[in-house]
């Protein structure tokens, strides 16, 4: 199963957020849908992924923690930079990890 935050950002191009979620939660194509994600690199602070990378049953089980979704990768662009926008206008900080941990 796939660790999604209970209050991910929804970008406005999905439709349905919560049928998207399952669809991908069940290994199965979302097509157009990207992923915002926690990155696992620590020189980077989000990822964005395509949701049918996550088809491949070994990037599915170590997929990072997923924060939001958008529809096109424009769109996920945009979702994740609004996201690191929030935090450093909260925080003062780029520490995003660190922001999800404490939330």
């Amino acid at each position: 199963m796939l660790k999604w935050r209970e209050d991910y950002y929804v970008g406005e191009g999905i439709k349905d957020a919560e049928k998207t979620k399952k669809r991908i939660d069940a290994g199965k194509v979302a097509l157009g849908v990207y992923l915002v994600t926690l990155s696992e690199n620590p020189g980077n602070l989000l990822e964005i992924i395509p949701s049918y990378m996550l088809i491949q049953k070994s990037y599915y089980a170590k997929c990072p923690e997923i924060i939001g979704m958008a529809k096109g990768k424009d769109e996920a662009t945009d979702l994740a930079v609004d996201i690191v926008k929030n935090i450093y206008g909260e925080t003062g900080a780029f520490q995003v990890k660190e922001y999800f941990k404490n939330r």
